[in-house]
């Protein structure tokens, strides 16, 4: 078992918790969702709450009048800084 954290948050299509390392039945992350704390998630896990974030935004530009939520957008920020942060440590640790 890994010593690393798990990230709960609710399900989009069920409404009830469940470990972000369980498979996922949405590939949505709706702005009602509870978005987990990024810096104790692995790369895989940050990459997969970034891509359901992305479509969720592809969704609101096609369905909502007024385009994407503004937590959606927070969202991806916060994804894309958290993604940015950890390329530039990588690439850091790296000769070149």
């Amino acid at each position: 078992m890994s010593d690393q954290p798990v990230a709960t948050f609710p399900d989009s299509s069920h409404g009830t918790n469940r470990e972000a390392s369980e498979p996922e039945t949405s590939t949505y992350l709706c702005p009602e969702d509870r978005f987990p704390e990024l810096g104790g998630l692995s790369l895989v896990t940050v990459q997969a709450l970034h891509s359901r974030v992305c479509r969720q935004i592809d969704r609101e530009y096609l369905y909502e009048l007024d385009g994407p939520s503004l937590d959606t957008l927070d969202c991806q920020q916060e994804l894309c800084e958290e993604l940015d942060r950890r390329e530039r440590s990588r690439s850091a640790g790296t000769t070149r």
